[in-house]
């Protein structure tokens, strides 16, 4: 059989060919429920494992079930499956009973037979309902059965619990209530809101102020004084740039304190070539970046950095969003397709592959495989977490089975171009450049073989001739078809290959030598005129007609239900996408998708990518779960402000991500101070109200990075394979292969920006894993923050942090002199954008006496110098570099 998860619309959901039309439009599903205890231990008498769960029923005479005698698929089978189904399936036997066939019924389970046909009114399965016992309670509720259900099963008893002959319901039939399903807050339309007017007060002309101030007017809250330009400099270098403000850009913003400079800086930096690189790292941690496949082999994924920089360039360049999530989901079925484009699939490649899949396995494998791909679609794109709806409908949100495996159609087609273990890259390039790559080499195959004939040829008669001056055993050899040669011979043919080769070179006649002349000349103008194309890691489809997509029961591949067909999840459409196959040998299933994914109607997208954005402006979302728009999220904050951003993002700054910085960092909400007032702490304590800038800790690629370009080591090359930064031989030691594991590279490339670092599942850098790099596995919305021991270690003790202050104190010389005043006022100026106190000034130049007398005290030759690679080290690790402010 098969169906649409759009057929749950129409009332045909889980329709047999042997049976009438299963209407949910009739049941109004319900929402899934929780996952609930096996209903043993909610009934823990004897009698309740024949918890028939659900299908209440009383006694009802046989003449009266005949005149209105239920039917089974369209009155009956829509209450087993939706109430009782769940816990009572052949997966999960609660009290040892199943209801998804017949006999499963009639036998019973541990308390015995679960209906009566004899005296229906005794049926154990009435009795529980009757007695409030079934369904369960879930989370202290009853998904009791209505009037009209419970008289539907007393009447399906009553006359004879009538079955289809070999009819198995499933948990895939379920259904869900759509029309309450969208009155969820995120199910809704984004409506912009009308911008709040707080009367006595003035929150400057930005909408965002708005929303902001008539919550803190309502909570009696103040905001805090804003931020002095100082704070804002910095504040706004690390925030866009992931850097801190060099020397010269402090000097040029401070001198300028205009009212419009805080703009000008903020485009200044939105142009920085830094901006791309400091944004894009937040996009690879939701996409599960990583340079190597995991698993035990853990092989790098060849030319996948194409994929990082493709994020880059397309975040310089303010590439729209829509068009930007579209060339990831369907850059290849794009009609514009360009070798970018196909680059930017690599998005669907990029989990972790397992090489050494046994061939039994490979199906449940795949099946995995395509489960990590839709769950980071939709968690990336939707912010839904569609993956819990796998083996049984979501357990919170209105996500059916069908929906789950209707989206992983969409992604069925896509194909690895592996070779057995070998993981590969192939050439990316739109259609006509494939194929004039394709004729092109088809020509090249001609002409070589051409080339070779003309060889053969010469080769045959110089053997003939007697001429040559190789041993007679290899000419003997020669002599042979090359599957005629023992073993010893094949090993004297390739000792002599080359010298064999020279001889027929130098044997060529004149007119042999002048046709392949002409060939290779041709060759090579056929490469100049249509060059190798770039090769990139994507997934790939080669046929228009893909194989069959099936509902996995359970989520086992070897037990397939339905046939399904691509689709998009019910409750956030009202008119489904028309997948149809493209010109270009693919389903065409992707690029309706994307298209659906950006459709301003969607409900979802918009607000998804607006409050990621948000999140790492202030450090939390409007929506603290920016991953999980569903119901065991976090509700937004200020929900208002939510709709009205993303409705602004769509239509008016036309999905412009730099639009959005903008309009974000030109807010007073943004421009704040961080101090708290007593009353903001006791109103507010969590800051949800936003009354002050949060505190946030840089993650580890903004630590890195701020501590080379303090130390004026930072290497700006952009773009390229990735760098294998240096990793201490006894953590390489403990990897399975050594030999391949990880090999440093050097100087200057290991002073690159970190997000051009090597990733390797297996084995992450310790200095990025222990200052809480992303998970690597699973998509990353947010990334932990860590206060533990190591980390101290780690920035006091580290290899990389000493050598790096070693670094800066030879720069503090060359640029300040001796003077130690000099030297740390400068040191301050670079590492925290401004000029020390005097108490600090006072304190470090203590320090230095006492580590400059410590040093000469251990005969240390340069003792100021070791004295000041220690000031330099303890800057390094003062909350104030590792703290936005």
């Amino acid at each position: 059989m098969m169906w649409r998860s759009s057929q749950v619309l129409n009332g045909t959901a889980g329709r047999h060919e042997h049976s009438a039309p299963f209407r949910t439009a009739d049941l109004h599903v319900r929402p899934i429920r929780s996952l609930c205890s096996p209903c043993v231990r909610r009934t823990q008498s004897a009698i309740f494992g024949i918890a028939i769960l659900i299908c209440l029923i009383t006694p009802q005479s046989r003449a009266r079930a005949a005149e209105d005698k239920p039917d089974f698929e369209i009155d009956v089978a829509p209450i087993l499956i939706n109430h009782c189904l769940e816990c009572h399936h052949r997966g999960k036997l609660s009290g040892g009973l199943s209801l998804s066939i017949a006999t499963s019924l009639r036998q019973g389970g541990e308390s015995g037979p679960g209906i009566d046909i004899a005296t229906p009114e005794k049926s154990l399965l009435i009795e529980r309902v009757i007695a409030g016992e079934m369904p369960p309670l879930e989370h202290g509720k009853r998904d009791a059965l209505s009037e009209r259900e419970t008289t539907i099963l007393k009447k399906w008893v009553a006359a004879g619990a009538d079955w289809p002959k070999d009819r198995e319901i499933g948990l895939h039939e379920q259904t869900v209530k759509l029309d309450a399903a969208r009155d969820f807050w995120s199910f809704q339309p984004v409506i912009r809101p009308a911008v709040p007017r707080v009367p006595s007060h003035d929150f400057g002309p930005n909408p965002i102020d708005a929303f902001i101030g008539e919550k803190l007017v309502a909570a009696g809250i103040e905001p805090s004084a804003p931020a002095s330009p100082r704070q804002l400099l910095r504040r706004a270098w690390l925030d866009l740039v992931g850097l801190p403000p060099s020397l010269e850009d402090q000097d040029n913003y401070l001198n300028h304190t205009s009212p419009e400079a805080f703009d000008r800086l903020i485009q200044q930096l939105l142009a920085h070539h830094g901006y791309g690189e400091r944004w894009a790292r937040y996009w690879l941690d939701l996409v599960r970046y990583a340079d190597s496949n995991g698993y035990e082999r853990d092989g790098g994924k060849p030319h996948v950095w194409r994929y990082r920089d493709y994020v880059i360039e397309s975040l310089n360049r303010d590439k729209p969003y829509d068009r930007f999530v579209m060339e990831q989901i369907a850059g290849d079925e794009l009609p514009d397709r360009t070798i970018e484009t196909v680059i930017a699939t690599g998005f669907h490649a990029l989990g972790a592959w397992q090489d050494e899949v046994d061939p039994l396995e490979q199906p449940q494998y795949r099946a995995d495989e395509l489960d990590d791909m839709l769950r980071t679609t939709a968690q990336t794109f939707l912010g839904v977490t569609i993956g819990c709806a796998r083996c049984h409908n979501h357990k919170f949100d209105p996500i059916s089975m069908v929906d789950y495996y209707s989206l992983s159609a969409i992604l069925a087609p896509l194909k690895r171009p592996n070779q057995g273990r070998e993981d590969r890259d192939v050439p990316a390039g739109s259609v006509a450049q494939l194929e004039a790559v394709r004729v092109r080499d088809q020509k090249i195959v001609q002409l070589r073989t051409a080339i070779d004939d003309l060889r053969q040829t010469t080769a045959k008669e110089w053997l003939e001739s007697g001429n040559s001056k190789l041993p007679p055993a290899v000419l003997e050899a020669l002599r042979l078809k090359a599957g005629m040669r023992t073993p010893a011979q094949a090993e004297l043919v390739q000792k002599h290959a080359a010298e064999w080769q020279n001889e027929i070179t130098a044997a060529l006649p004149a007119d042999r030598r002048v046709q392949i002349a002409e060939h290779e000349r041709v060759v090579q103008q056929l490469r100049e005129q249509t060059p190798d194309l770039p090769r990139a890691y994507f997934l790939f489809e080669d046929t228009a007609s893909p194989p069959p997509s099936y509902l996995l029961l359970s989520g086992r591949a070897s037990n397939p239900g339905p046939l399904m067909h691509p689709a998009v999840p019910v409750v956030l459409t009202k008119s489904q996408p028309k997948f149809e196959p493209t010109s270009i040998a693919t389903s065409g299933r992707r690029l309706p998708f994307a298209q659906w994914l950006v459709d301003p109607a969607n409900p979802l997208t918009a607000r998804v990518i607006v409050n990621r954005v948000w999140q790492h402006h202030f450090g939390e979302g409007l929506v603290a779960t920016p991953s999980d728009f569903g119901k065991i999220g976090a509700r937004p904050t200020h929900p208002e402000l939510l709709d009205w951003l993303a409705d602004w993002f769509v239509h008016d700054a036309q999905w412009s991500m730099k639009k959005l910085h903008r309009l974000i960092m030109s807010s007073r909400t943004y421009q704040s101070g961080s101090s708290a007032t007593p009353t903001q702490l006791k109103a507010d304590p969590e800051n949800k109200l936003l009354a002050r800038f949060p505190h946030r800790r840089l993650d580890v690629e903004a630590i890195r990075d701020s501590i080379l370009a303090t130390s004026g080591k930072l290497n700006p090359e952009m773009f390229g394979p990735a760098v294998f930064l240096p990793i201490d031989s006894t953590v390489i030691e403990s990897h399975t292969d050594k030999e391949a594991a990880w090999k440093n590279s050097t100087e200057p490339a290991i002073y690159r920006r970190t997000i051009y670092a090597y990733v390797k599942r297996t084995l992450l850098v310790p200095m990025l894993e222990v200052l809480d790099l992303c998970d690597t596995t699973n998509s990353t919305e947010k990334r932990s923050i860590t206060s533990i021991a190591p980390q101290a270690l780690t920035l006091y003790n580290g290899d990389f942090v000493n050598q790096q202050a070693a670094f800066f104190a030879e720069r503090l010389v060359a640029e300040a002199g001796s003077d130690t005043s000099l030297q740390i006022d400068r040191a301050y100026r670079l590492a925290f954008g401004r000029p020390p106190s005097a108490k600090e000034l006072s304190a470090l130049q203590e320090f230095l006496q006492i580590e400059a007398a410590a040093a000469a005290k251990e005969s240390k030759e340069t003792p100021h110098r070791t004295a000041l690679i220690q000031m330099c080290r303890v800057i390094f690790n003062l909350n104030e570099f590792v703290y936005v402010e």
